[in-house]
């Protein structure tokens, strides 16, 4: 009869009817009268899965940890694995990678036992779709192939899909859309009912190859299909998605109404879960949040959707996207450079500075490059140690990426022409002079080159950047001020300054005086503290 029930419960639960978790803890009550621990433990853990798709993780959490040392008495290992499963999953929803990845590890000794080669694979797909979460996408798209091989060869269609949809929205990112259409393509050889995510990728597909309107309904379709099934996080996602498709349609009153209710229900989520459904995406619509910091009727609702919405722009994401020979050197408020989207590791300090040096001046000599960035130096220690870098840079990009022509006395200094090169700094000067101030926003990540104290010429970098950036947003604060009813965009906009130029106590006086009127207790408290700690 406690079995019946059991499986009644499950049954419910699928079909989505009232009184799942009634019947299941009714068959779990049933065999802890019977003195049956080993069962309960069991159907614990079907009450936890029960529990964790409703996203009640705290109870599910509490089941599995009770029933955990029941299980590990237990001959048969089997159901220790599937407890361990769900307790990964759940781990990684509520934001807890470092113990997902401890319990993984705890499950692949199992694994090991068992050799089962089904358990390590999907044991594998969830350390690699950690990786994702973490930010390490170049670790994240090296694994990708192999598990959508190993999935297929063990008919594994969920694990093929997730590396296969993955792959696809890869290709796509770094612009291989025939690469990205073939992979979709395989994928819908060996299943045509895409999953949501999947039917995502290919809404974002269609976006990247400029076909926004496509990709608006069909965010829109998987949103419908989502909340049909009760997959809320999927759905607001999609959302989050559409609203950026129709930014980039430029519709921005549709943008605005489609972000509003993201950002509502991105609130209504607990944080973990909120940043684990959209921290990949967070690098891709960087510019529309950055947008929707400076609109008063969104930003409240961005800054409790994700806490504290001046991060979004504030760090790098180590998944910038990039194709082929590319290479990002990104110098502001940082030093750091991605080659194929993938963080270089950088030995020597100065390495980042040479090649910003040589991306902004092609042929430079040895000379010209310490005197830019070195000038107080012993002219000796800075030849060494300007080798030093060029050696540094050769080791972790690629021992062609720096080439040497020229008088032998004198040679000159350029990067590779196989490189395709950007800059951070000057993305943001040209971002403002095509008038798109919500993305040079979100593209200033702080001062340039910041462990460049003694040069003038980075001085002189910093100096054009920050005039082009603030002036551009001051234009932006005069506009409002004039105009009646934007005192709440007036004191977005000063904040948005300050964040750029903490020492202009004009605007930090504007910004205060407005928020007198227009804050709340809080924020007006929060200003007064922040000028009272730079007088200070």
């Amino acid at each position: 009869m406690f079995r019946a029930l059991r499986w009644y419960g499950v049954t419910l639960q699928q079909l989505g009817e009232p009184g799942a978790i009634k019947a299941i803890e009714e068959s779990r009550r049933g065999y802890l009268s019977l003195g049956d621990k080993k069962v309960a433990a069991r159907i614990s853990h079907t009450l936890a899965s029960t529990y964790a798709l409703r996203g009640e993780l705290p109870t599910a959490l509490k089941l599995l940890n009770n029933a955990l040392p029941v299980l590990e008495q237990d001959l048969n290992r089997r159901p220790l694995l599937a407890a361990l499963y769900t307790l990964i999953d759940i781990q990684v929803e509520a934001g807890q990678l470092d113990t997902a990845v401890e319990t993984i590890e705890k499950a692949q000794d199992l694994a090991s036992e068992m050799q089962d080669e089904y358990i390590s694979l999907h044991l594998d797909a969830r350390k690699i779709n950690i990786l994702l979460l973490r930010g390490d996408y170049g670790g994240f798209v090296e694994h990708l192939l192999d598990l959508a091989e190993r999935g297929e060869k063990l008919r594994e269609f969920y694990v093929t899909e997730y590396a296969l949809s993955h792959l696809a929205n890869h290709y796509s990112r770094i612009g291989e859309h025939a690469e990205a259409v073939r992979t979709i393509a395989r994928l819908r050889a060996l299943n045509p009912d895409l999953s949501l995510y999947a039917r995502v990728v290919l809404a974002m597909m269609a976006l990247r190859r400029g076909d926004s309107a496509s990709a608006l309904r069909m965010h829109l379709e998987v949103r419908d299909e989502a909340t049909r099934r009760g997959a809320h996080i999927d759905a607001t996602r999609a959302l989050l998605l559409a609203a950026f498709s129709a930014y980039r349609m430029n519709d921005l009153p549709r943008c605005n109404g489609l972000l509003s209710e993201a950002l509502l229900e991105l609130a209504g989520l607990p944080h973990a879960q909120s940043q684990a459904s959209i921290a990949p995406d967070l690098r891709e619509i960087e510019e529309m949040l950055a947008y929707a910091r400076l609109q008063p009727n969104l930003a409240p609702l961005l800054e409790a959707a994700l806490e504290d919405a001046s991060a979004l722009g504030g760090t790098l994401r180590d998944d910038l996207f990039t194709s082929g020979m590319r290479l990002e050197i990104m110098t502001l408020g940082q030093e750091l450079v991605l080659r194929d989207g993938v963080p270089c590791a950088m030995r020597v300090r100065g390495s980042v500075a040479v090649l910003a040096c040589l991306a902004l001046h092609p042929r430079s000599t040895r000379q010209d490059v310490v005197t830019q960035l070195w000038p107080d130096r012993d002219p000796k220690k800075a030849a060494t140690y300007f080798r030093q870098c060029i050696t540094d840079i050769r080791e972790a990009i690629g021992a062609d990426v720096v080439l040497v022509e020229g008088a032998h006395q004198a040679p000159e200094y350029r990067l590779s022409s196989k490189a395709s090169v950007t800059l951070d700094s000057q993305r943001v000067l040209q971002l403002i002079a095509n008038g798109q101030l919500p993305a040079a926003v979100a593209a200033y990540k702080g001062e340039f080159l910041p462990s460049l104290q003694e040069s003038e010429w980075a001085e002189e970098q910093r100096i054009t950047i920050q005039r082009a950036l603030v002036g551009s947003l001051r234009a932006e604060l005069r506009a409002s001020q004039i105009e009646r009813g934007q005192e709440r965009r007036v004191v977005l906009l000063a904040t948005a300054i300050l964040g750029i130029d903490p020492n202009d106590t004009e605007t930090e006086d504007l910004r205060l005086d407005v928020a007198r009127q227009v804050s709340s207790p809080s924020e007006i408290a929060r200003f007064e503290a922040e000028r009272h700690r730079r007088m200070n």
